[in-house]
């Protein structure tokens, strides 16, 4: 059969660096530390807790009622998911060791751990997943039955052995999915009572944690669990206390005067005061590029209806203008993958480089051109919109600007009220297929409506293709993708963690390239 994924042999990997990182003998990536990231075994704290500030609120503790990703973090302690991601964004097992598409494409396979168990003593097994599946498809409200749709039903081929049967050549994204609230397992136990998880989980997780004390949008308090915990590599705290504080001033704040344990940090002035107080040992900090790709979206509308006319935006823009707005913390980057990627062309070459009389040449030949750029008021596009209005006008452009609360923003532009938008919403996905749903050939349209681009797409998703033969046909769809230039990318903002010396394995946390956490992996030293 194609289109296999085991993970045995990676999973080990995965906890042995974590567990090398602990011993002292691994970690690093950091851009600095205070202290260092990482401790001999003897030097952790098992009964440490550690206090966390993060911008995003928690509104609730249930997995398939999550409303945005902001709350992902705060559900990790507690629910183990099917599959994850490391720190550089690539998919490793979970509860699922492997996974393998039929030849046919017709059904995908798990084989599932057999060692864990929900806190409340239930075993998680083949059964406990088709019942998660079953909850999520057909709960009141929940917000991940778009993404369980393309499973048909679930097969129990026996307790280590779950067959989900797919609508035929759908299903690709699916492992990626499971990395997400959508993997995460909740007891059968709970789910055949019909218990109400969102201010309470109580045992109904078999993650490293359980909740002790919860303030919807304000505080969360977790407890290790009870007993051995399959993975030896995390649960390394004695309990987490996260508190919500939108604020990253107060954050900072919070780790000078010792208050916090570990929070983030992303706007340019924040991350050059952090790397002074690092610098200074005063805390630790370990920055990373996000995923999210800063850029100008566009509809082909009006006079960016003209292929020229896009071109001559892309053009007019230069990358290095934007990322010394942020202090050089968004690295010029012309793809729409990370470099860490699978799904990324490390060959790909943007036709539209910086070249203002190439810009001009464009405008003149389309008979002059106008632009109205979308941005939302007050966020951290606002001053990259101003520079690029003002690179276009020096390109021939007749550019405006349209601040519209932040809210607006982005439904406007899906909605098509807006003709373009300034925007760093484009976050690449685990798995491309779920990109190019969303950005490229769906509500996005980054491919034109380009036919090609479209036969590319369905020929991707194909699951039983290996990796490598979809990664050339994503490099493909990426090339035409960015030719159409309805998507101009510029740079890759940074991410900030800010901890104290206490902290290990700070530079060993995934989602921090999405603007989230995993604290899986963290512990404090005594």
């Amino acid at each position: 059969m194609s289109g296999k994924w085991n993970g045995k042999g990676k999973i080990a990997a995965v906890s042995l660096v974590a567990a090398l990182a602990v011993a002292g003998c691994g970690g690093g990536g950091g851009t600095s530390t205070a202290g260092g990231s990482t401790a001999s075994a003897a030097d952790i704290d098992r009964a440490a807790v550690l206090r966390v500030t993060a911008s995003a609120p928690t509104r609730n503790l249930d997995p398939y009622l999550q409303t945005s990703y902001g709350g992902w973090g705060y559900l990790t302690p507690m629910f183990d998911r099917l599959t994850m991601v490391d720190k550089d964004g690539n998919l490793v097992p979970g509860l699922a060791e492997s996974w393998e598409f039929s030849s046919d494409g017709g059904y995908l396979e798990l084989k599932l751990r057999d060692d864990v168990s929900f806190h409340d003593g239930t075993k998680f097994d083949a059964a406990a997943l088709a019942a998660n599946v079953q909850r999520g498809k057909t709960m009141a409200g929940s917000t991940v039955v778009a993404a369980l749709d393309d499973i048909t039903s679930v097969d129990v081929v026996d307790p280590t052995t779950a067959r989900l049967n797919l609508t035929k050549g759908s299903g690709v994204e699916l492992p990626g999915l499971f990395s997400t609230n959508v993997g995460m397992m909740v007891s059968p136990k709970t789910i055949e009572a019909g218990t109400d998880i969102r201010n309470d989980p109580g045992q109904s997780g078999s993650g490293p944690y359980t909740v002790t004390n919860y303030v919807p949008e304000e505080s969360l308090e977790v407890t290790r669990a009870q007993g051995d915990y399959w993975d030896p590599a995390a649960g390394l705290l004695g309990g987490i206390s996260f508190k919500t504080m939108p604020d990253a001033t107060t954050r900072l704040n919070g780790m000078q005067t010792a208050a916090t344990d570990i929070s983030w940090v992303s706007s340019a002035n924040e991350i050059v005061q952090a790397q002074s107080l690092a610098d200074r040992n005063v805390l630790g900090i370990d920055k990373v590029k996000f995923r999210n790709v800063l850029g100008v979206f566009m509809r082909a509308r009006d006079d960016l209806a003209k292929p020229e006319v896009r071109q001559a935006v892309a053009h007019a823009i230069d990358p290095e203008a934007i990322s010394a707005l942020f202090s050089g913390t968004c690295t010029p980057y012309r793809q729409m993958y990370p470099e860490s990627s699978w799904a990324a062309d490390p060959s790909y070459q943007y036709p539209y480089t910086f070249d203002v009389d190439k810009a001009k040449s464009l405008v003149e030949s389309a008979g002059g051109a106008k632009i109205t750029l979308t941005f939302g008021a007050g966020t951290n596009t606002e001053k990259p919109a101003n520079v690029i209005q003002s690179s276009l006008a020096a390109a021939g452009f007749e550019a405006e600007l349209n601040p519209v609360p932040n809210t607006q923003n982005e439904p406007g532009y899906i909605a098509g009220t807006f003709q373009s938008m300034v925007s760093n919403s484009f976050s690449p996905k685990v798995d491309p297929a779920e990109t190019v749903n969303t950005f490229v050939v769906g509500p996005y349209d980054f491919g034109n409506g380009n036919p090609e681009i479209a036969a590319l797409a369905t020929k991707a998703a194909n699951p039983t293709l290996s990796q490598d033969e979809r990664a050339g046909l994503y490099h493909e769809i990426w090339s035409k993708t960015l030719a159409e230039a309805m998507f101009v990318p510029i740079c890759n903002q940074t991410n900030a963690t800010i901890f104290s010396d206490k902290v290990v394995n700070a530079d060993n946390i995934p989602w921090v390239d999405t603007g989230i956490f995993d604290l899986r992996y963290v512990g404090m030293t005594k």
